[in-house]
């Protein structure tokens, strides 16, 4: 099987993504900043969008950023 993707459509699809996150995040923060990192650590991974897995690495530096309400950047890719 072969699928081919122009630039146009994954340009559009990586702009959704993007906003999902966005949407998620900010959700997030307004729930759970201030609050202890481990508290954020713990509820973070079931907060954003199902086909976003962050490392365990880059879940305590998102904790670490929401908890203090400090930016946090996403990396789309493999």
């Amino acid at each position: 099987m072969r699928v081919e993707v122009n630039d146009r459509e994954l340009r559009k699809l990586l702009e959704q993504i993007a906003r999902q996150i966005e949407e998620a995040d900010q959700h997030f923060r307004q729930t759970h900043t201030g609050l202890p990192v481990d508290v954020v650590r713990a509820d973070a991974p079931d907060a954003l969008p199902s086909n976003i897995q962050l490392t365990d690495e880059d879940l305590d530096k998102y904790a670490v950023a929401v908890a203090g309400d400090e930016p946090f950047e996403f990396h789309l890719g493999g």
